[in-house]
């Protein structure tokens, strides 16, 4: 793998979380319940280190395919459009995927693109 790839990777996981986190440990610094800031500010932190990693792996695992052959972009995209829709219309992250793999590997198949 290249190393390119992997900078990349740790880059979005690190502004990710920092993204994620830095908003609810200032608003946690004011609060005033010193007993409940210590619970509060681990399950933050963990919520945060999750999305955070996915997030990472989802960029290092998209874009060695996209720099080898771009046509795969307008196929991710409109996967990425679907599975984006579908989740926000019916909440469930499951049917929603595996609707985009399915809408993913029928463009990237069957509608000719070349670049």
């Amino acid at each position: 793998m290249n190393l390119e790839i992997i900078l990349v990777g740790i880059v979005v996981g690190i502004a990710n979380f920092v993204s994620r986190f830095g908003p609810f440990f200032v608003i946690q610094k004011f609060q005033q319940g010193s007993q409940k800031r210590g619970a509060l500010w681990l399950k933050i932190a963990l919520g945060s280190i999750g999305i955070a990693a996915i997030s990472s792996m989802l960029v290092v695992a998209t874009l060695p395919p996209l720099l080898e052959t771009p046509n795969k972009s307008i196929a991710m995209l409109v996967g990425f459009i679907v599975l984006t829709a579908l989740y926000f219309k019916f909440k469930r992250i499951v049917m929603a995927t595996l609707t985009a793999a399915l809408t993913y590997g029928l463009v990237y198949t069957y509608v000719p693109m070349t670049f």
